[in-house]
């Protein structure tokens, strides 16, 4: 169960999560809060796994946690999330030069295009990004999309960032690239561009939640200087299967 933004009642909030998780069988409670409510979540028996700095004066955005087996809470590949991690992972290899490509912001008229892009690549994802509804109304409600195409025109890799301006945070995600065009850089470049975009919107804090296992997404990410926040243990349904998520950040703007 995943609260993306706590309502005016944190109590009421938790009762919920805990009621729709028995309802469900779902085994872990993950909950994004300020300061002003994390309390509240950690006396419900909640632990913080991550935390950014907010893009508001004097606040913190914690992710709360809290597992409901023993299962859930332990780290199924151990050895991989560390070595995704490392230093010799975060430095650029030779032949891995991003590749030049002219990003561009998308709107509802490339819809179709995304939901052929994002179905191809994903197995299966925590949002319906493959649903055209789902993607209209994230633009309608002001998502930026950013994609790079090949010379042929053809969408090959596309990025979302997701903007809170109650926070002047945003979190980088969705990022998707068409197996025959990786190993160009080409997530850097939408990274780069996504930056650039939420920056002009007055954004001052970017995020990701990375999966812990990809040593290449991770290195985008730290090779861009953003700060390694926290390990999210068996969080996130992604590809096929539950996996651990790495949380990153970026101060933008002072």
């Amino acid at each position: 169960m995943y609260l993306l933004e706590p309502g005016p009642d944190a109590t009421a909030d938790i009762e919920l999560l805990e009621r729709l998780a028995a309802e469900h069988g779902y085994s872990k409670l993950f909950a994004k809060t300020a300061d002003s409510v994390t309390q509240t979540f950690l006396d419900a028996g909640f632990g913080v796994e991550a935390k950014i700095p907010s893009g508001m004066p004097g606040e913190e955005l914690s992710f709360c946690t809290r597992f409901l087996t023993t299962d859930r809470a332990m780290e199924r590949f151990p050895e991989a999330v560390r070595a995704a991690l490392t230093p010799q992972v975060r430095k650029p290899s030779a032949g891995t030069a991003a590749t030049i490509a002219k990003v561009e912001s998308l709107g509802t008229q490339n819809v179709p295009e995304l939901v052929e892009l994002y179905s191809h690549v994903f197995a299966s994802y925590p949002f319906p990004i493959d649903d055209p509804e789902f993607l209209n109304r994230s633009l309608s409600e002001g998502t930026v999309f950013v994609g790079v195409r090949d010379e042929t025109g053809r969408l090959i890799a596309a990025a979302s960032a997701e903007l809170c301006n109650k926070t002047l945070t945003c979190e980088l995600t969705d990022f998707a690239t068409l197996p025959d065009s990786r190993g160009k850089g080409l997530a850097s470049t939408l990274l780069a561009g996504l930056e650039t975009a939420v920056m002009a919107q007055g954004i001052r804090v970017a995020y990701t939640i990375a999966r812990a296992t990809s040593a290449s997404m991770n290195s985008v990410f730290a090779r861009r200087d953003y700060t390694f926040a926290g390990t999210l243990v068996n969080n996130t349904h992604i590809s096929g299967g539950v996996e651990s998520m790495n949380v990153w950040y970026r101060v933008l703007n002072s």
